[in-house]
């Protein structure tokens, strides 16, 4: 009775860690069809335009030099803000953990980001709202 139950546990870890949710379907159907269509140029029948050469009698003119533009100081990089996920049937912070961390065993970040409202794994329900920290 003890190698069933051990058994059937085996089996459930590994149905949490490898089967597929809705949504991991749907971000890996959306992954694999083309944002949008790129058109290929349409070719042009228009002759191209060319400067007249300047007449030997008047003089070249050349453009003034440009002023070196001062050095932009770039914003501070900020923090990525956290994600909001709500939870489906049959999800679990490992199954959340890969889908946003591609890693099911940084489910404590999400654990410690939700104390809150979760205070175990298995508190977890379809329906609630869990923070995703940033990885």
């Amino acid at each position: 009775m003890f190698i069933g139950i051990a058994l059937v546990f085996v089996g459930w870890v590994l149905f949490a860690l490898y089967s597929e949710t809705p949504q991991q379907r749907r971000q890996k159907q959306l992954a694999g069809e083309p944002a949008v269509p790129k058109s290929a140029p349409k070719p042009s029948a228009s002759v191209p335009v060319t400067q007249p050469e300047p007449k030997p009698s008047e003089p070249v003119q050349t453009p003034p030099a440009e002023q070196p533009k001062p050095a932009e100081s770039k914003p501070a990089r900020q923090k990525p803000a956290a994600q909001i996920h709500v939870v489906q049937t049959g999800e679990t912070l490992s199954s959340i953990a890969g889908l946003y961390y591609g890693s099911p065993a940084d489910w404590q970040k999400i654990l410690d980001a939700n104390s809150d409202i979760l205070q175990n794994p298995s508190q977890i329900r379809p329906g609630m709202r869990l923070k995703i920290p940033p990885k």
